[in-house]
C-alpha cells in the first residue's frame, strides 16, 4: 500500500526539530558551526540551513554528527539520553561509503517489494531520477525521505542503519589465549591496521559487507563503479 506523500508543512517541521538537536548537541560538545563544517566538509552556511530546518540532512550525516558529538545516533530523533563514545573515525570517508551502502539496501529492499524507481519517485513526489541517485550513492538521502522509503515498502527504519560503524564499547570482552595466538600469527601490517583504532571504521564496514548476499554486493559495486567514473 502506497504511503502518502511528504508535505512540505510535515517536513520543514521535521528539519527544524532535527535541526534544534544538531544545534543542541553541538554547543553540548562545545563545537562551533565552522568546527563542524570542516569535519563533514561542507561550508558553514550548510550546518547553519540544517540548524535552522532550511536544509535537509542526511542518515550519513547524522551518523557522523553523532561521532563528531559523541551523542548515540538515535539521538536526533528519540528522546532517548546521551551517551558518550570516544573512539574518533574518518568521518567523511564514512559519510560516503554509508551513502553508497545506504543505496544499495534501498534498491535491494525495493527490487524484493516488487517497486520501480517510478513507483518510489511518486511516494516521494520527486522525480525517478533522485530515486537513482540515491540508490547509486551519487546524492545524501534526506532522512525524512528515507523515513517515507522505508515505510513505503514496510521496513523499519533500523533496516538502513548499521550499528557496526561505532564500536560496541559496551559489548567489549577479555581476549582469550587462543584469540591471542590467532592475532599473533597475523602478518605485522595487518596487526598493526586493527590495532589503530581509526581503522575500526573500515573492519567494522567489512563485517557488515561480509554478512550481504552475493546480488546485494554486485549492486554495491556496481554503484561504486559508477560513482568513481
Amino acid at each position: 500500500m502506497a504511503s502518502p506523500k511528504i508535505t512540505s508543512e510535515a517536513a520543514a517541521l521535521r528539519r527544524k526539530i532535527i535541526g534544534v538537536k544538531i544545534r543542541h548537541a553541538r554547543s553540548r560538545a562545545g563545537l562551533g558551526v565552522t568546527e563542524v563544517g570542516d569535519a563533514l566538509g561542507v561550508p558553514v552556511t550548510v550546518i547553519t540551513e540544517i540548524e535552522l530546518g532550511q536544509r535537509h540532512v542526511s542518515l550519513p550525516q547524522l551518523e557522523a554528527l553523532s561521532l563528531i558529538f559523541n551523542v548515540p545516533v538515535n539521538y536526533f530523533w528519540s528522546d532517548s539520553g546521551i551517551k558518550e563514545q570516544t573512539v574518533e573515525f574518518p568521518v567523511r570517508e564514512a559519510m560516503a561509503i554509508r551513502q553508497r551502502i545506504i543505496g544499495v539496501l534501498l534498491r535491494q529492499a525495493r527490487t524484493e517489494a516488487g517497486r520501480t524507481e517510478h513507483d518510489l519517485a511518486n511516494a516521494l513526489g520527486v522525480s525517478a531520477s533522485n530515486i537513482s541517485d540515491y540508490e547509486f550513492g551519487r546524492a545524501p538521502i534526506p532522512l525524512q525521505e528515507l523515513e517515507a522509503l522505508a515505510d513505503y515498502l514496510n521496513l523499519p527504519l533500523s533496516y538502513f542503519i548499521d550499528e557496526g560503524i561505532t564500536p560496541h564499547l559496551n559489548g567489549y570482552h577479555e581476549p582469550t589465549l587462543n584469540e591471542i595466538a590467532d592475532f599473533s600469527q597475523l602478518p605485522k601490517e595487518v596487526r598493526e591496521f586493527l590495532s589503530n583504532p581509526a581503522n575500526l571504521l573500515y573492519v567494522n564496514i567489512a563485517m557488515k559487507l561480509s554478512e550481504l548476499s552475493a546480488d546485494t554486493l554486485r549492486a554495491l559495486a556496481e554503484g561504486l563503479l559508477e560513482v568513481t567514473y
